[in-house]
């Protein structure tokens, strides 16, 4: 009888250990966490199943997952895409195995908000000198073929919301035998005639890090039109004066005209002769108080063989004082031909940047003012004939 009981015992134990497992399926991390970047390289997740599995996706195509099916232990591979829109993103998939199930949820999140300040968005590019067209003499930079690229050269994001693009009211060419020369003293300020601003609410115009914007003076395919000049139709924003002057790209956003020194449409100087600032007001300033209380009333002199001959004279109307704090980038252009007094103090610009190297260079059309870029960033130490690459191909070129 005791042989028989042990015997049924082992029987027993011997079923007990070749009963299969119940089904199981884990993943680890059960989240994966991705920056606004994407990933550089592949992210793994280890996956623990006893039982062939599958795993479902959504249609979402910003990320990819193999392999999508296996037998057991397995390695996930995930890749996600770079955002292109400033908003989240998360997917979550089912691994099923028999009657086991396991989720994997992707997350892909922004940046940290960085509000406006000096340096965190640049001038990387200004396209002033337009496109020559066939019969060898003509410039499209009248009509438009002109555009600044702005960016965010920080690692956060940004809100381009009110920020304003300004023209210089000095031009950098009174080098030569006769000139005109402000009386007063600059050092503190930048003066201009024109301002363009971005519309906005203040999250309206998000900028991820090392992402730009264009503005174009047309946003029109002037490529097409032409056949020579550049394809600005996609720009971020356009400025545009008026039915009566100007052709407005209803696809495009215009820029708010803050300030306007001339009755006709806005154009660059095609020679460089302009410089040109962003500038964010304090928030306590609106436009009607800005107009009010910075219209610049001094005085300048004219030269002639380096002597002053008519001093004291009232400074033309329409010109503003903008503070140096008030100024995030700044660019003092110019031609190496009778480059003279730079429009911009040393504060904001030491150098100057351009196309040509002299008056009316024909070999300027085409070429555009780009700023250089080192370890993964723009170059800005405030000196803009280090940081920029005279007679570039513009960016925009195809």
């Amino acid at each position: 009888m005791q042989k028989l009981a042990f015997v049924f015992s082992a029987v027993l134990a011997l079923a007990a250990c070749n009963k299969t497992p119940d089904p199981a399926v884990s993943v680890s991390p059960a989240t994966v966490e991705v920056g606004y970047e994407g990933t550089a390289e592949l992210v793994k997740v280890e996956l623990k199943a006893n039982r062939a599995w599958k795993l479902t996706r959504d249609e979402q195509t910003w990320y990819s997952v193999e392999p999508l099916e296996g037998t057991g232990d397995a390695t996930l591979y995930i890749r996600v895409d770079a955002l292109e829109e400033v908003a989240t993103r998360a997917a979550e998939l089912t691994i099923v195995a028999e009657t086991a199930t396991a989720k994997l949820n992707i997350v892909q999140g922004l940046p940290e908000v960085e509000d406006v300040k000096s340096g965190s968005f640049v001038l990387e590019e200004v396209f002033f000198a337009g496109c020559l067209l066939e019969d060898g003499s003509t410039s499209d930079a009248m009509d438009g073929d002109q555009y600044f690229k702005i960016t965010n050269n920080t690692d956060k994001l940004l809100y381009a919301d009110g920020l304003l693009v300004c023209k210089s009211s000095e031009n950098s060419q009174n080098g030569g035998f006769s000139y005109w020369l402000i009386d007063d003293d600059l050092s503190g300020h930048i003066l201009v005639k024109d301002m363009f601003q971005i519309p906005g609410d203040g999250d309206d115009v998000p900028v991820l890090p090392g992402r730009s914007l264009v503005i174009a003076l047309a946003a029109q395919d002037f490529a097409t039109e032409n056949g020579y000049g550049l394809d600005l139709s996609e720009a971020d924003f356009e400025i545009f004066d008026g039915e009566e002057l100007d052709v407005d790209n209803p696809d495009v956003p215009n820029m708010n005209i803050f300030l306007k020194s001339s009755k006709s449409f806005s154009f660059l100087h095609n020679r460089g002769y302009e410089s040109y600032a962003l500038v964010k007001l304090p928030e306590t300033v609106t436009e009607e108080s800005f107009l009010a209380d910075n219209a610049f009333t001094g005085t300048r002199s004219f030269w002639m063989d380096g002597e002053p001959l008519m001093e004291g004279n009232a400074y033309p109307s329409g010109s503003y004082l903008i503070p140096n704090a008030w100024v995030v980038d700044g660019i003092n252009c110019g031609v190496e031909e009778d480059y003279g007094n730079p429009a911009f103090n040393a504060t904001i610009d030491a150098g100057y940047t351009g196309c040509g190297k002299v008056d009316k260079d024909p070999d300027r059309f085409g070429k555009s003012a780009l700023r250089k870029s080192a370890g993964g960033k723009l170059v800005d130490s405030n000196n803009s004939t280090n940081d920029f690459t005279r007679d570039a191909t513009p960016t925009l070129k195809k």
